[in-house]
């Protein structure tokens, strides 16, 4: 670290020397452009006005580089993930039709990704994203929504012995990995970029970490959701659940969904008060739990019945886990030490 002494020249105005190593490393001229940039905990950052801080970030990939063409769309989604806003994937050769058609495929998968040219040899994909029109906090209402619908659905699916609402809640679980992808990518972008950071709704690096801790802990709510849904399609039937488990899973899911929803909002509204309630749930979740596997254990003849209706239950107490670890995120969005400085003579 250097510390520089702040000059004042003639007129009123205010200057520092930058390191000179720096302006070399750069090869920067007298006369150049430069970009400054105010943070809000009063920190400022430089950029050289040709690296405009939102210039696309272009990828070229040679498919010749890859294994297989599952290690090519992985590096795809990575890359998409991470911000980039054009990627070009080319061969030595031309790409085999079946190639193309899964790369095709990706647009399913990631929002906004388009083709923007195709030769035999060439597919370049284009990411065309309005980014002020997904806010990180609108993706997350999008996001807790959905889980809670997957949740609500899900248990019905087992209380009601509905085969078909479950297999759609499997199918519809799969969504959910665009909205995770979408959701880190506009975290990323913002994490590097002040001006995106405004646009996305976040005020500094420091949230864009909580934005991330949220958008994960969401995403394992959604998988265990979709793990009930899978563990009772597994019994196909075989035996239906007691209108008394039934009604106790219905009684602990209540309990588990109100506590996701009341975290998601603590994080939102920065409600530290909501988020320690929710914490505070979680002891009756583990009672509830304790006396629902009791029951099954006795009252379920069919071993595999038993087996798969506890898996069940403790997938809602881990959904209550990670609506704990979203009131976690919460406490850490809302609650920091860091304060403008105040600078004194």
């Amino acid at each position: 670290m250097e510390v520089r002494k702040l000059q004042q020249i003639k007129g009123g105005s205010f200057i520092i020397s930058l390191p000179k190593r720096w302006v070399e490393k750069r090869k920067l001229k007298r006369g150049k452009g430069m970009t400054i940039i105010e943070d809000d905990d009063g920190s400022l950052r430089l950029y050289p006005l040709a690296k405009g801080v939102e210039e696309p970030a272009e990828v070229k990939l040679t498919l010749e580089d890859f294994p297989g063409i599952r290690d090519l769309e992985y590096c795809i989604k990575t890359y998409y993930v991470q911000g980039s806003s054009k990627i070009s994937v080319a061969s030595k050769e031309m790409i085999p039709a079946d190639f193309k058609k899964r790369l095709k495929i990706l647009r399913m998968e990631l929002p906004g990704l388009e083709v923007a040219e195709e030769e035999a040899d060439r597919i370049d994909f284009q990411v065309i994203i309005d980014l002020s029109s997904f806010s990180l906090k609108s993706l997350i209402e999008k996001t807790s929504a959905f889980s809670l619908n997957l949740q609500r659905d899900a248990v019905k699916a087992i209380t009601e012995n509905n085969l078909q609402l479950a297999e759609e809640v499997i199918e519809r679980s799969r969504e959910a990995l665009r909205h995770y992808r979408i959701t880190i990518r506009q975290t990323t972008l913002a994490s590097f970029h002040r001006s995106i950071a405004k646009k996305v709704g976040v005020s500094d690096s420091r949230e864009c970490v909580t934005f991330v801790l949220i958008t994960r802990d969401l995403s394992r709510l959604i998988y265990h959701s979709f793990s009930m849904a899978r563990h009772f399609r597994a019994l196909n039937g075989k035996e239906k659940v007691s209108p008394e488990i039934a009604g106790a899973i219905k009684e602990l899911s209540n309990v588990v969904y109100n506590m996701q929803k009341d975290a998601v909002r603590s994080f939102l509204e920065k409600d530290v008060k909501l988020a320690i309630s929710v914490m505070n749930r979680m002891n009756d979740v583990r009672s509830r739990e304790e006396r629902l596997l009791t029951v099954i254990l006795k009252k379920i003849r069919g071993v595999e019945t038993a087996v798969t209706l506890s898996h069940i239950v403790r997938d809602l107490r881990r959904i209550a886990g990670f609506s704990v670890a979203i009131a976690d995120d919460a406490m850490n969005r809302a609650l920091t030490p860091f304060k403008l400085p105040v600078t004194s003579d």
